[in-house]
Formats: C-alpha cells, structure tokens, sequence
C-alpha cells in the first residue's frame, strides 16, 4: 500500500470513492479550484491517497487553518474529506494516511484539529490516534409564536460586512474563529456554505446583522447569525417572521449570546453526535481549559 498525492491517482477511481462516502461527484479539477481559492490549503493540494494495485482504498485531507488559542491567533492543522472504499475498510488504510498527514503537519503546527461524529465508525480510531473532543457545536431551539417586526432582511451579498460583523460578534472566544479575507470565494470552490443563503438585516434603514438559514422540514435553520449588541433580542425575534415553520432552530450557537437566548426563551441544547476533535501534535497535552470552555466554530469555518 502506498501513500500518494491527488495528482498521483487516477481520476476516475478518486470521483468512485467520493460518490461511495459522501454521495457527490469529485474531480481533480475540483481540488485544483479549491487550491486556488482557499488559502489554507497546501499548494500540493493537501489530499493523501493509499493506492494499492492502481486502486484507491481511502483518502485523508490536511489544511491550515487559524484559530486563536489563549489569546493567541496560529496557524493550526485541518483534517478533512477522511475515505474509504466500503469494500476496503478495516485494512489499515486510514490509519497509515493519518499517520503520514501528522508527519507533514508536525513540520509546521503543533495542534490538528478534525470535527466529525461521535456515533461515525472513524470516532474511536481518532481517539486511538489522540485525539480528544474540545467542544460539541451546540444548537437552540423555540416555537414560533410572532411573526411581526420592523427589521427587514434583504437578499444583499456584502461579504466583508458579514465579516466583520461576524469578528465582532467572536472577539472574545476562542477556537475556529478566523475568518479569512476571501471566505466567500473558498465557499464557492467548495461548495459549503451556500452563499446564496445569507441576508442582511436593516433597521431604520441601517445595517444591524445578517443571517444564513434556510428552511428544513418543520423548521427554519439558521446556520449562522450576527447582530449589533443593541439589537440582538429584537434580532433573535425577528427571525420567526422569516418563516412559517413551526421553530426556528439555530446551528453552531454563539457562546456569547447564550444569555440572550435563554432570555427569549430559546431551549439550549448540546447532547450532539457532532464533534470538534483536537489532537497535540507536540505533547500530549489537551487544550487549556480556558479555551475549550469558550471554543466555537463559525459555518464557514467548518471543513
């Protein structure tokens, strides 16, 4: 079994193993538009394959992310797109991937962090490997009960006011919580988030937050929010006039608004299969306390 590059694989054979794990369609084109666009990604495309008779048996992805750990804002490595061909699994494959992905990581970060889900067959070779959960995303939840309000949202694509209201609103936690520059076209390569989802809130003609949803079964999910600190509970209740679904379920929760929502009678929740996983590639070591108590992961920060 050998472990290669994407551009040493064959092209068919890595859309094959990408339909069989995640059910869409991959190209090397893909990864080459990813490359070009998402700046946290290696210039040798950062995705490793086990190869074994000119078969692909799995795939592990790498990244560099930034968090702000402590204070602190560094560079930080991202596993991502882990794979295996059904017909492949429990061979050793992921587990010599991973192995190769610390080697490249260990050159230039100390921390590697992966989210995936507790209830996954992977969750226990990652611990395994040392990895440990550092934070469950919570989510909250409430009934709809009004409709009315004087905020209007507005289908507008402003990219670096969504910036920089969502850095406001994540100044004082740590964790994921970089977003970088050109957020909005690593999105587009990627596929996730969709961009098309956000809009922008107006009060009296003036900018107060934005918001990412969409509507799922019964619910309206929002993926994301920000709101200027003045207008965060006329903003959470403004939210119920986006949809006429029974709830508006939020994603991904902002740690600092926590307080407010419980006030709006949003229920909180993070009994979660979903996890950020963290692993020291310098010591054994977990993250400080400090950190893991005020961790979070914005949607587009998510890999």
């Amino acid at each position: 079994m050998d472990i290669v590059k994407f551009d040493e694989v064959d092209e068919s054979e890595m859309t094959e193993l990408m339909l069989a794990c995640f059910n869409h369609a991959y190209s090397k084109e893909h990864v080459d538009n990813m490359i070009e666009s998402d700046r946290r990604m290696p210039e040798w495309g950062g995705e490793l394959y086990a190869v074994e008779d000119d078969k692909v048996l799995g795939c592990v992805g790498l990244l560099y992310p930034k968090a702000r750990l402590s204070g602190e804002v560094k560079k930080v490595g991202g596993i991502r797109n882990v794979c295996s061909r059904p017909s492949e699994s429990r061979r050793g494959a992921i587990k010599k991937l991973m192995e190769r992905a610390h080697e490249i990581l260990c050159e230039k970060v100390n921390f590697s962090f992966l989210m995936t889900s507790k209830a996954g067959v992977a969750y226990n070779l990652y611990k395994k490997l040392g990895y440990r959960t550092v934070h469950v995303p919570p989510r909250a939840y409430k009934r709809v009960e009004g409709r009315d309000t004087d905020i209007e949202f507005r289908e507008e694509k402003d990219p670096e006011f969504i910036r920089s209201s969502y850095l406001d609103s994540v100044e004082d936690l740590s964790g994921l919580v970089i977003r970088e520059k050109d957020y909005f076209e690593m999105a587009e390569a990627r596929g996730w988030p969709d961009n098309d989802d956000l809009k922008i809130a107006y009060l009296d003609g003036e900018r107060i937050g934005y918001v990412m949803c969409e509507s799922s079964r019964n619910s309206l999910l929002v993926k994301e929010f920000a709101a200027e600190r003045g207008h965060r509970k006329d903003f959470l209740k403004a939210l119920e006039s986006l949809s006429d679904k029974d709830y508006v379920v939020i994603s991904y929760v902002n740690p600092s608004y926590k307080q407010i929502l419980h006030e709006e009678d949003h229920s909180w929740y993070d009994d979660l299969w979903y996890r950020v996983m963290c692993k020291d590639l310098d010591a054994d070591e977990p993250l400080k306390k400090e950190v893991r108590e005020r961790f979070h992961v914005g949607a587009y920060e998510v890999y």
